[in-house]
């Protein structure tokens, strides 16, 4: 799931235990002669944070593995249109002729376990329902039934809406980086957290600037480490809320940024660096550069959540930078 990028919420197992098991064989005798006629002696939950991912793993399974169909089954198929329930998919699956070839396999050939894959919300409802209706030694009655299944309506709703924002969302995605790429009028880009992430990967001029910074200080830049949250709230604090803004910001104070990033990380013990942190340092020149002194505190109060007098000394290391900067650029 993880090569081919599906998320998932979590992906469980667990192995029939002795006692469970021959309690199975005795009840069921005439039915199960070996092993390989018991088609749950394991079983594994793969619970997705998407319905629509619920069929990506099924494919990949599909792909790996030899599906028992005459055992399995897609509960999600099963119901009534009129009828809202329990929707998950159920494999029974062995080692398909590759795996089972192999000599380590040899033993395991003809096992069969069960896989169990749903959505992160139909698992809710499947779990709810299954624990209210084993402490209930009686028939449930038929009101307490149907509001189980407006429940399961509910859910089954909010599982398509999820999907639908997901694919929203990706599609927001291609469209940024369409505009991006083509230069398209960076002033009407609002800047989020996706078109910030966009920039930082394609635009050449902070590709260039993250370079410098890695040069400058001798540390690799994480790309999976980012504080978009914060990065962005800063830029609005100065009024920058579109790529245009960014652009512009990075074009009018890319000197002093690196130089603040040597001065301040060249010596610095950090094993890696946030793919963000050459913004923040941008602005920081911005702060120096366009503001009056009285009011650097206040961007550190209103940034980084700093009570009055606890920016004192942030206010007065970046006030000595600025001065050997302006010194050394004289």
């Amino acid at each position: 799931m993880k090569k081919e990028n599906i998320k998932y919420a979590s992906a469980v197992f667990r192995v029939k235990d002795a006692d469970s098991l021959s309690d199975k064989i005795v009840r069921k005798e005439e039915k199960y002669k070996t092993l390989s006629d018991i088609t749950d002696i394991g079983g594994i939950r793969i619970i997705t944070y998407y319905a629509d991912d619920v069929d990506r793993v099924a494919e990949l399974i599909e792909r790996e593995f030899r599906v028992d169909r005459e055992n399995s089954i897609d509960k999600r198929k099963a119901l009534e249109p009129n009828v809202f329930g329990y929707l998950s998919l159920h494999y029974v699956i062995c080692l398909d002729d590759r795996r089972s070839l192999l000599p380590e396999y040899e033993d395991l050939k003809e096992l069969r376990i069960e896989v169990q894959i749903r959505s992160i919300l139909q698992h809710s409802w499947a779990e709810m329902e299954h624990d209210m209706g084993y402490k209930s030694k009686i028939e449930v009655p038929r009101e307490i039934i149907r509001d189980f299944s407006r429940l399961a309506g509910l859910l089954e709703i909010a599982d398509k809406e999820f999907q639908e924002i997901r694919q929203k969302l990706s599609q927001y995605e291609r469209e940024v980086a369409r505009k991006i790429e083509n230069n398209e009028r960076d002033t009407v880009i609002r800047l989020d957290a996706v078109s910030l992430q966009i920039l930082l990967d394609t635009d050449k001029d902070f590709i260039s600037f993250n370079q410098d910074i890695e040069n400058s200080t001798g540390i690799k830049i994480d790309s999976d480490k980012a504080n978009y949250e914060g990065i962005l709230r800063m830029l609005q604090w100065f009024g920058i809320t579109t790529v245009g803004d960014v652009k512009k910001l990075l074009k009018e104070e890319e000197r002093l940024a690196v130089y603040f990033v040597q001065k301040t990380l060249k010596k610095s013990t950090r094993a890696s660096l946030s793919r963000t942190m050459g913004l923040l340092y941008l602005s920081y020149a911005k702060l120096a550069t366009e503001y009056p002194k009285e009011r650097w505190a206040e961007f550190f109060r209103d940034n980084f959540k700093m009570k009055a007098g606890e920016d004192t000394d942030i206010v007065e290391a970046l006030s000595k930078l600025y001065s050997s900067y302006s010194e050394e650029k004289e």
